[in-house]
């Protein structure tokens, strides 16, 4: 009696001590105001996780997306990696299988990253967890972690769970082991990056070959995701356009068929170019006579024909007319 006293006491105190490596935050609740300058203290608050100023929902481990607050008229600017989500840390080992886009006609939103049965999986940022639970639906075994740049993960077909919702996890931490659970048809782990529940592909904030962070600013305008680097170039891109059109513009208005009219009207050929004339000079004619027979000057007419006021003229010599 008293050696199973001892085995169970020792059982006991292994639970425990297993727990309080743990960390959870009770009674999380959620900030409703998104004014900074005027924030609730409430339990769960800015110290414990600031991106939840973005979130006016309720914390929920019941499923992936708890409401529908992503405005697609608002412009989100979200820096990666803040004092509180610690340094990027991939979420585990292996190579895409399967990118987030269209697959088989239905929209794919992750990346499936090829495990082995029972490897390691990491969060990738400090976070505090949000969801963790076996058999959801397609998914199977699901833990969804909320960071403090605005950002949840997502870690899905897991065979093992190693956290509890609202435990607080650090960039690297073990989370759980992969696995085939849920809709899958090999081991892998299906991999998500979500803001305000809108999944949107990971690729545009992490190399998948590198396995390292590509950026350092998410900017979400107009429902579309942007690195702010590739933002950048697309305004560029859409400014040169608008500039070019507009000194484009005038060729396209009315004014065009005026100037093209004006071009030709300068540049057209006449049809019949006119002969030169010529005075044949008679017996006794002078260069007064002639000029003044023809209604001009004696200047002139030595100007046309290279000749001087003095030149003596011959019987039949042609003199030119101005």
């Amino acid at each position: 009696m008293h050696y199973k006293t001892i085995i169970l006491f020792l059982f006991g105190f292994s639970f425990l001590t297993a727990f309080t490596q743990v960390e959870v935050i009770d009674n999380v609740s959620i900030i409703r105001s998104v004014n900074t300058d005027t924030l609730p203290d409430p339990i769960f608050s800015l110290d414990n996780l600031p991106a939840q100023r973005f979130y006016t929902d309720i914390w929920s481990n019941e499923n992936t997306r708890t409401s529908y607050i992503f405005e697609k008229t608002s412009t989100y600017v979200l820096p990666i990696e803040t004092k509180h989500t610690g340094t990027f840390v991939f979420p585990c080992k292996g190579n895409v299988i399967s990118y987030y886009g269209t697959r088989n006609g239905r929209l794919h939103t992750g990346m499936d990253i090829k495990q082995n049965l029972g490897d390691s999986i990491v969060s990738v940022w400090d976070g505090v967890v949000r969801m963790a639970r076996m058999g959801y639906y397609g998914y199977g075994g699901t833990i969804i972690i909320r960071h403090d740049n605005g950002l949840e993960t997502m870690y899905a077909h897991l065979s093992k769970i190693s956290v509890l919702p609202n435990q607080r996890i650090k960039a690297g931490q073990l989370i759980g082991k992969a696995g085939r659970t849920g809709r899958a048809s090999t081991e892998h782990l299906h991999f998500e990056t979500r803001f305000l529940y809108e999944h949107f592909n990971p690729k545009i904030i992490i190399d998948f070959d590198t396995k390292k962070l590509i950026c350092d600013t998410l900017i979400v305008k107009n429902g579309t995701f942007y690195a702010a680097k590739d933002l950048r170039k697309e305004e560029e891109k859409k400014l040169t356009q608008v500039t070019l059109s507009e000194s484009l513009a005038p060729i396209t208005t009315d004014s065009t068929h005026k100037i093209l009219s004006e071009t030709k009207q300068e540049t057209k050929m006449p049809t019949s170019v006119p002969k030169p004339k010529y005075y044949v000079v008679k017996k006794g004619d002078t260069l007064t006579q002639i000029a003044k027979k023809n209604r001009t000057s004696v200047k002139k007419l030595c100007e046309i024909n290279r000749i001087k006021e003095t030149s003596i003229l011959s019987l039949g010599q042609k003199i030119k007319l101005p």
